[in-house]
């Protein structure tokens, strides 16, 4: 992977400040850290923050199998900033998958420079007109933690501390994030623990519940 955190640090430089350039080395099929990023105060992230839920959701579909790449994706901060992004699968000699090498610009500044050159000839579009994906229906959410990908997947309502949850609710939560690939990532059931407010063992019991039925069918 030193070659792979060279290229991080070089078109990091070499594109400029709008663009992301992340690696992810893969340790497992469940675990993985960052090797390199450059340019990451664009999504906020640092070397400790989790691979996000559609890099999830490749591996664990097995996208790789069939590409080597995709590219033209729009990605979305917690803060609603937007990317386009593309990812490299990055494989040995076997096929094996054992990184991600992915890029991501900084749309936004662009899309306001935009509007304003529109607006000078008089012709009004929406934002959202303006940075419209014709490409692909993917969408990746960027997260710092594992918290916060737990809230993107599931229903803010939910958690409400107000709200008391069915066992039958919780089952249905826990396998919305093992589908989502949550558990994959390292402290993912102290954290799903305590965003639902149960005991870790109630998080794996529910979890067995789940790869049981999932087996089942």
């Amino acid at each position: 992977m030193e070659q792979y955190k060279k290229i991080v640090y070089y078109f990091g430089e070499l594109l400029g400040p709008t663009y992301e350039v992340i690696l992810h080395v893969l340790t497992s099929e469940k675990d993985s850290y960052i090797g390199a990023i450059a340019n990451g105060e664009l999504s906020g992230r640092s070397l400790n923050a989790p691979l996000t839920d559609f890099a999830l959701n490749l591996i664990e579909d097995k996208v790789y199998l069939e590409k080597d790449f995709i590219t033209g994706y729009k990605g979305t901060m917690s803060n609603g900033r937007e990317f386009r992004s593309s990812t490299l699968f990055i494989k040995d000699p076997a096929g094996k998958l054992t990184g991600l090498l992915c890029i991501n610009f900084d749309v936004d500044q662009y899309k306001y420079i935009a509007k304003d050159i529109l607006s000078l000839a008089q012709i009004i579009l929406p934002l959202n007109d303006l940075t419209a994906s014709h490409t692909t229906p993917y969408i990746e959410n960027f997260s710092n933690s594992v918290r916060d990908i737990i809230l993107t997947v599931i229903d803010s309502k939910l958690l409400s501390p107000d709200i008391k949850l069915s066992q039958n609710q919780k089952i249905e939560i826990i396998e919305i994030l093992e589908e989502k690939g949550v558990f994959q990532i390292k402290g993912a059931v102290v954290e799903v623990a305590a965003t639902l407010n149960i005991s870790e063992a109630s998080v794996y019991r529910y979890l067995q519940t789940v790869m049981r039925k999932k087996e089942a069918n």
